[in-house]
């Protein structure tokens, strides 16, 4: 009798974390802010002198994901977007050279979240904690860009592998629909490799990036 009592309790909470598991996709706009840092170009002649620094521009694009809700406080979240398309400027003795290349990156990024459900009725706040991969879809360099390294270039970025986390916001509407405000970090490294085809041959230059990205995202969630 005591052994039915157990099995009925534990197929009860099987029911029960059955019925709070809930699905949510959400699309929105988002904000990719950069605060690059890199060594100097290692590998050839340095052009056009050690002054010569890089400035990683913000971007604008699409994002939307997927989120389980398997306990009233956890959820698991599989976050993605449109390849955002970066301007690259030169900064210091190159500045004059303006844009210099261009880079776009897909980062999709899991997430296990904690949310604090009891503090409010219909808002939440949460924090997670996940795992990032940075594939470089599209490096190019530009005529400015190509003019600044003294001859045509092709630019290499390695993929990343690193840790991310965020803290957001879930505004309940009602049971389905909601507003997702989020702010993200994530650890994002690159080898960078860049070979110019000049009149003497050509020459390979390589540094290592640390894009250090800031998510800023406002989505709208459906939950079923």
């Amino acid at each position: 009798m005591k052994a039915n009592h157990i099995l009925c309790a534990g197929l009860l909470a099987f029911a029960t974390a059955g019925a709070q598991a809930q699905h949510t996709v959400y699309l929105g706009g988002a904000h990719v802010d950069v605060d690059a840092t890199m060594p100097p170009l290692s590998g050839g002649p340095v052009i056009p002198s050690p002054g010569a620094l890089l400035r990683i521009g913000s971007a604008e694009t699409l994002g939307f994901g997927y989120t389980y809700r398997y306990s009233p406080e956890w959820s698991a979240e599989l976050a993605l977007g449109l390849p955002p398309s970066h301007k690259v400027y030169g900064v210091g003795f190159i500045q004059a050279f303006g844009q210099i290349s261009v880079v776009e990156q897909m980062p999709p990024t899991v997430f296990a979240n904690y949310h604090f459900v009891n503090l409010w009725q219909r808002v939440q706040p949460f924090v997670g904690l996940g795992i990032n991969y940075t594939r470089f879809t599209r490096t190019r360099s530009t005529p400015s860009g190509d003019a600044a390294s003294g001859g045509p270039t092709r630019i290499k970025l390695s993929d990343s592998w690193g840790l991310a986390g965020h803290v957001g916001l879930t505004v309940l509407y009602d049971k389905h629909w909601s507003l997702v405000a989020t702010v993200a970090r994530a650890d994002v490294k690159s080898d960078m490799t860049a070979v110019t085809q000049t009149r003497e041959g050509e020459i390979t230059r390589s540094t290592r990036i640390n894009f250090r990205p800031t998510v800023y995202c406002l989505s709208l969630g459906y939950s079923f």
